[in-house]
Parts: C-alpha cells; sequence; structure tokens
C-alpha cells in the first residue's frame, strides 16, 4: 500500500541504526514487558549524568518523606527503548499519596535549598522556572522547568517537571484543558497522543541503597547507578514499536457507544461521522471500516476498532496540532500510522487550518526538516499527495492535508491559508504516493513555506 511504502522508505536509515543496537534485541526477545525491570543494557544507555538528577530527586523526596512516585515520560522512553540516546528529559510526580498541599510547586520551591544543603549528591544548584500562563493558572496547571548544574566538570541539564494528571476537560474556546493533578500513571498515560509516547519509566532506589538512606547508604555515584527502571505499558505501546505502527491510546475497558456519546457532542459532529462511516444513517452505535494495520495489542473485535476511532478523534480534537506531530513521527521514523488516524483526522481538519497558531506549526515543521532528506520527503508525500474524502470539509473537501498543515491564526488571530493553486492538482493528475517526486514536492512545499510565512512570524 501507499502508506507501506512511505514507511518502508522512511524506515530505512532508522533500521540501519537499530536493527543491531541491545534495544532491538531486547525488544525482539521480549526482555522488555510491561511492569517489568529495565534489563541492564538498556539502563546502561542512560547518561550517568541524568541519573545523577533522578538520583537527586529521589533523595529530596525520602528527605522530606513525601511518598511520590517519580516517573519518566514521553519520548525519553520511547528514544531508549528504540537504542537512541535518549534526551529531553521530561519527569512527572504521582502526589496522590502526598498530602493535598504538596504539588509540583512546593516541590520545586524545595530543591534548590536542598543542592545547596546536600552538596556530596553531586548536583551543586538548582535554577527553576515555573512555566504557567495566566490560562494556565485559572486552570490549575502546575509545571515547571528546573536547570540542573550537575557532576564535575559541571554540566546544566534542563528538567521539566508535572504532575500525573488524571481526567482532562477542554473547552471550544481554550486549548489549556482543566486538569485532575492527583491521577493516577495510567490515567496520565491515556492522555498522550500516541502509544509509542504513552510509556512511562518508574524510578526508585532499591531499598536501604539510596544516597540519604543513613549510615549503609551507598556513595552518591553508586546509587545513581543503582537506580532500578520498572517500565509501565498500559496501552501497548512497546507492541506498536515492534509493530511499527502509530496509533493513539484508547481506554478498551469502556463502552464505545458512551465514549462515542461523550466525544461526539455537536449535531455538526454527528453528521461528519455519518458522513465517514463512522455512524448509521439513523446515528446509532456503528462500526468503522476494518483497519488495514495490526490490531492494537488487547483490541478484540469491532468494539476495539470503534473505541480506537472515536479516542483517536477526542485526541486530535483535544489539540489538532497532534496531527501534525503525527506526521512527523511517521515520518521520522518510518512508522505506518494506523488507519484509524485517516477517519479521526478530518475531525480536527478545520481548527488545525484556522485556529493553531502559526507559530506552533512551524516548530513541528522546522523539526521535520532537520530529520533530513528522506523524512521530509515522506513528509511531503503525506501532505500534499493523499487525497482526503470529500466528507472532511463541507461538499467539496480539502484536496489534501496540506492546507490545513500550512497555515493558520496569525499573532492578530487571523487565520492565513495557502494559495488553492498550490494545492489543487490539476484535472485528471494522479494524486498516488508513487507518482509524486521530490522535485515536484520540494517546489510545493517551497511555495508552501512561502505563504506560510505571514502565519507563523
Amino acid at each position: 500500500s501507499g502508506g507501506g511504502r512511505l514507511a518502508s522508505r522512511g524506515a530505512a536509515s532508522w533500521m540501519r541504526a537499530a536493527s543491531g543496537s541491545s534495544s532491538a534485541h531486547a525488544l525482539a526477545d521480549g526482555a522488555v514487558a510491561h511492569g517489568e525491570l529495565l534489563p541492564a543494557e538498556l539502563v546502561a544507555r542512560v547518561p550517568h549524568r541524568e541519573k545523577l538528577v533522578l538520583s537527586f530527586v529521589l533523595a529530596f523526596l525520602e528527605a522530606n518523606a513525601l511518598p511520590a512516585q517519580l516517573l519518566v515520560n514521553g519520548g525519553y522512553v520511547r528514544d531508549l527503548l528504540l537504542g537512541s540516546v535518549p534526551d529531553d528529559l521530561d519527569l512527572s510526580l504521582c502526589l496522590r499519596e502526598c498530602d493535598p498541599a504538596v504539588s509540583v510547586a512546593t516541590v520545586m520551591h524545595g530543591l534548590p535549598g536542598f543542592a545547596l544543603e546536600r552538596p556530596e549528591l553531586n548536583v551543586s544548584s538548582v535554577t527553576i522556572t515555573t512555566i504557567l500562563s495566566d490560562a494556565s493558572k485559572d486552570k490549575n496547571v502546575d509545571t515547571a522547568k528546573a536547570h540542573l548544574v550537575v557532576g564535575s566538570p559541571p554540566e546544566r541539564i534542563e528538567v521539566d517537571f508535572m504532575p500525573t494528571i488524571g481526567e482532562e476537560t477542554y473547552d471550544e474556546f481554550n486549548r489549556v484543558p482543566e486538569r485532575d493533578v492527583r491521577g493516577t500513571p495510567e490515567q496520565d498515560a491515556l492522555r498522550r497522543d500516541l502509544t509509542i509516547g504513552a510509556m512511562l519509566l518508574h524510578v526508585f532506589q532499591p531499598r536501604g541503597s539510596g544516597p540519604s538512606g543513613g549510615g549503609g547508604a551507598a556513595a552518591p555515584e553508586a546509587a545513581a547507578e543503582a537506580l532500578q527502571w520498572r517500565l509501565l505499558d498500559f496501552y501497548g505501546g512497546l507492541a506498536d514499536l515492534q509493530r511499527r505502527v502509530l496509533r493513539s491510546p484508547y481506554p478498551a475497558g469502556a463502552d464505545a457507544s458512551l465514549v462515542r456519546a461523550s466525544v461526539l457532542r455537536y449535531a455538526e459532529e454527528r453528521e461528519l461521522a455519518r458522513k465517514m462511516g463512522l455512524l448509521p444513517s439513523d446515528g446509532a452505535a456503528g462500526s468503522p471500516a476494518r483497519s488495514d494495520s495490526p490490531a492494537p495489542a488487547g483490541a478484540a473485535g469491532e468494539g476495539a476498532e470503534a473505541l480506537q476511532v472515536v479516542w483517536w478523534i477526542k485526541v486530535l480534537r483535544d489539540d489538532p496540532l497532534r496531527v501534525l506531530r503525527a506526521l512527523r513521527f511517521s515520518a521520522k521514523l518510518g512508522f505506518q500510522l494506523h488507519s484509524s488516524f485517516w477517519l479521526a483526522v478530518p475531525f480536527a481538519l478545520s481548527s488545525l487550518q484556522s485556529k493553531v497558531a502559526g507559530s506552533r506549526k512551524k516548530d513541528e515543521l522546522v523539526k521535520i526538516a532537520r530529520a533530513g532528506r528522506e523524512p521530509l520527503l515522506t513528509f511531503l508525500d503525506l501532505s500534499f499527495g493523499f487525497p482526503l474524502p470529500n466528507a472532511t470539509c463541507g461538499g467539496g473537501g480539502l484536496p489534501c492535508l496540506a492546507p490545513a498543515l500550512f497555515g493558520g491564526a496569525d499573532p492578530k488571530g487571523v487565520a492565513q491559508f495557502l494559495s488553492p493553486a498550490i494545492v489543487t492538482p490539476p484535472e485528471g493528475a494522479n494524486l498516488s504516493p508513487s507518482s509524486a517526486s521530490p522535485s515536484s514536492a520540494s517546489s510545493a512545499f517551497a511555495s508552501a513555506a512561502a505563504s506560510f510565512s505571514a502565519a507563523a512570524s
């Protein structure tokens, strides 16, 4: 299929890099599994100074008798399992067992002084930058960025902290959700946009081996290397890494009809669902077209397929930029987008095209451009080479994804769009991916970039 061709082309460089790695072998032989400790060969890939950061945070929690779980999340876990040296250390604190007064902010407040009190932990200073917009403050978003100076010679490491988040509710006027900041790790994983980014690593010290464990405590360097790492994979991210498939997490045990009713709240959404074949004409519970990608781990029957599509509609609609992120990861990693993605995309395209800031799209596009020639060409094929169904945008529909990807709200909130001439093919043109040439794709990309620049500035 066209999607398979794109995946195989984008995968070539990644496969050459990963096929001989210990991580690839660990995935293939089942040495990594949900709830199990990571094998030593994977832990060895974590830079020592980042282990010092984690050991320092755990020592702070222990010294202050805070029963919080420390979790590594997101792309760091994915990259580690794929055999890459991970970067962008993002941490979550599960505070469910802590006093209600304890928050990420209170933990951050204590870290700088703790570094001064405990210089033997090899973290010489901590500088906190709280990342809270006015809207985020109003909606109880509790996140922070920390710069820790670690080791000798000193090296500055940037770390993002946030709580494990439970239920999220969005409104149509603001992208920042109302959040339950006392969620479980499983709830936190469900809110992620892709299963391969929804895996967590619970990091902890074996009993008696921490640097603040009393007379028998280990030296800080040894304590950092003694850390244990338990993988939490609630939604089949490992299986999707092995199958090279991108899909969203979804609540496998939920009632599909109830989830559908909560997601498709408006008449226009239900009408689009009927046009897309996701609902029968009477609006009763229906089943989407069957996927041509491997079924998600644990999925069974049409109920699972319906849940997958409807939940991905929610994921993309909550933040339409996730459409662009999914394309970026497909192009960069050479992974195939699960067919449910294409059924869910139409529900987010209008907002993606006109409401998402051009500057946010630009950030994603720059990441794609920096990934190299092959990922860039794959992305262009996905953006310009796949015609969308007429149901996508009124009667005429968008000809492809590109008009929604290039353009957006400028700094004054005015939507900027591509010229129709850039994305509308001549009559009789072949839009199949195999017909796209690098030169034509690059030309389209250059025209798109020029039209896009006003919205992204």
